[in-house]
């Protein structure tokens, strides 16, 4: 039924019989809202009809219908799409708008259009990217967003996965502020290429945080219904983590289980369709309900059954843990149980990830992107795929993450509402082996590479305060932008960035070093990592640890200096003095990403 269509131009003949197919289809609509007279219909007709862009649609060369293709210099409109009473259904008049709309993504342009309230038609547009901007008694009033070019997706080198992940839409209200911030975020995934295999969402999708389980309901029909009417959800499965504002007591939780009741039952007593697990092959993913009501709410989280799964599918090659509160805190935004994972859950569910080898828990909650590595299991933090607020603002951004899988590890690309990518990683780093790492004035540190550096040598034989310097920049006549030593009564190793003359500088901090011992120090400066791109170990072999910090920036700020000061600051040989013996240092640099 729908071959053998085209559009034509429309004459003053065809004026009469389209207005009679018109009032077929659209009088019983147009009473319900009390919008219809023959007069007002005949007047109506006729300013769309010689209005320029009203096109004839033929079907086998026969006239079927009619629709308006209006183009203005900032946006196109559909109106008076009208099709025989026989076709509805038949797909027509879907294949007819997917032609309409490649047309209008051609131009760079929004398209936007009304439907009278309560109309089966918007489930048509909003299927297709439509956003409902706002409705009243008699219509809606929609917008699709102009159609930027297609994001090329990361694709598994050989056999593998690609997927997307994002987080806290905060929307489901008709209206509210969120509600287009979001659809901005999901206009970006639809313009990837190839289309992800699957998503996942990690919590807070909705405003939530109501007393009353019908207006949690409608929130949740709402962002499924119409929000995300665009996802084939049997084409493109969704999983979600349970979250604050949607599964914040027991009426919500049963609330979550009934919109969601997809999900597999495979959780622990009382928590099932919470927490859960699904197989796809070589990959295993575990949603865990970081805020259960049954163990305190915000912030606990099982572990037993966490390491019971892992342990039962110690086969599956790849192995990612999702949740929605982070278990390390976020650009400085830190607080057991509402900001983080409780202290009592978190060292045992960290445990959990590293002892069976989960590559990344993904986490949401702190509105911001960012990621850490933690005895070699990454934290990755997508939030703020809608909610209009920043965490802090200024730095962080609208955006959604899409990921590749295959033996090689993990990439991922950061993209936001313009289709602009920010940040890319690949996991696990290729650094080469510190056989060939050089001295530190052959290791060509500088722009677009990553550095690692390798301090070993003899820590001072008695405790002190005083900070001492491995290594230093050497910036005549500021304070030094990079400093790297070891500071306080424990000696912890630490780094300290000032990339910005007069502003306080920022710190990170990593383990104790012990005094009057040999010690061997990597420390990884990896610029596309943002604060959690300071990353240490103390053995060859050993997995790479991000330093602490409460920064919202990293190594991306930082201009590599061309002189250096070894074992002291740049203020002389007195400055911050390393005390102990035969400080050396080698570096290596290599490539942002394994591609």
């Amino acid at each position: 039924m729908t071959e053998g269509w085209r559009f034509g131009p429309v004459t003053e003949a065809d004026f009469e019989p389209l207005l009679v197919l018109r009032t077929e289809v659209m009088r019983e609509h147009l009473e319900r809202v009390g919008r219809y007279t023959p007069e007002r219909s005949r007047q109506m007709f006729r300013m769309h009809f010689d209005e320029p862009g009203t096109r004839l649609i033929l079907l086998d060369g026969v006239r079927v219908g009619c629709v308006g293709f209006r183009r203005h210099e900032h946006e196109i409109r559909i109106d008076s799409f009208y099709l025989e009473r026989r076709l509805h259904g038949s797909g027509l008049g879907t294949t007819i708008l997917k032609a309409m709309l490649t047309e209008a993504d051609a131009t760079g342009l929004p398209v936007r259009l009304e439907v009278l309230t309560g109309s089966k038609a918007d489930r048509l547009y909003l299927r297709h990217g439509f956003v409902k901007l706002r409705e009243d008694d008699i219509e809606g009033f929609y917008e699709r967003p102009a159609a930027g070019p297609s994001i090329p997706a990361l694709l598994p080198r050989g056999p593998g996965h690609q997927f997307v992940f994002y987080g806290d839409a905060c929307s489901g209200v008709p209206g509210a502020l969120h509600e287009g911030t979001f659809a901005g975020i999901n206009a970006a995934v639809r313009r990837l290429a190839p289309s992800p295999e699957f998503i996942l969402f990690l919590g807070d999708e909705i405003a939530g945080y109501t007393a009353d389980a019908d207006t949690l309901r409608r929130q949740w029909r709402h962002w499924l219904d119409h929000e995300m009417a665009w996802l084939d959800r049997h084409t493109t499965p969704m999983w979600h983590t349970t979250s604050n504002h949607a599964t914040y007591d027991v009426m919500s939780e049963q609330v979550f289980r009934e919109v969601h009741a997809h999900l597999p039952r495979n959780g622990p007593p009382g928590q099932e369709g919470l927490s859960y697990w699904v197989r796809r092959g070589d990959l295993l993913l575990v949603f865990v309900h970081t805020l259960w009501t049954g163990l305190g709410g915000e912030g606990h989280v099982e572990t037993e059954w966490l390491r019971a799964v892992l342990q039962q599918h110690a086969d599956a090659r790849h192995k990612i843990v999702a949740g929605h509160h982070p278990v390390h805190p976020v650009n400085g935004f830190s607080g057991p149980y509402q900001r983080d994972v409780g202290p009592e859950h978190a060292n045992v569910f960290w445990d959990v990830l590293a002892e069976n080898g989960v590559l990344a828990y993904l986490c949401g909650h702190i509105l911001a992107f960012d990621v850490q590595v933690h005895r070699g299991v990454l934290q990755i933090c997508t939030a703020g795929a809608g909610t209009a607020h920043r965490m802090p603002e200024g730095i962080e951004y609208l955006h959604a993450v899409q990921a590749a899988l295959d033996d090689g590890g993990l990439r991922y690309q950061v993209f936001d509402a313009d289709g602009q990518v920010h940040e890319k990683l690949s996991w696990p780093l290729a650094v080469p082996p510190v056989e060939q790492w050089r001295a530190l004035d052959e290791a060509g540190i500088g722009k677009d590479r990553l550095a690692a550096f390798r301090f070993t040598g003899h820590t001072a034989p008695a405790p002190t305060g005083a900070a001492q310097t491995l290594l230093a920049a050497f910036e005549p006549n500021v304070r030094a932008p990079l400093w790297i030593g070891l500071s306080g009564p424990s000696q912890r190793l630490m780094v300290i960035l000032e990339p910005e003359p007069g502003r306080s500088p920022h710190y990170w901090l990593g383990p104790p070093i012990a005094a009057d011992a040999p010690f061997d120090i990597q420390l990884l400066v990896h610029p596309g990592m943002g604060p959690g791109g300071l990353l240490y170990r103390l053995a060859a072999d050993a997995p790479w640890t991000s330093l602490s910090a409460a920064s919202a920036w990293g190594a991306e700020r930082l201009q590599w200096p061309g002189r250096w000061s070894v074992g002291h600051g740049q203020g002389g040989s007195d400055d911050r003095a390393f005390r102990g013996r035969d400080l050396a240092i080698s570096a290596t640099t290599f490539a942002m990403s394994s591609d």
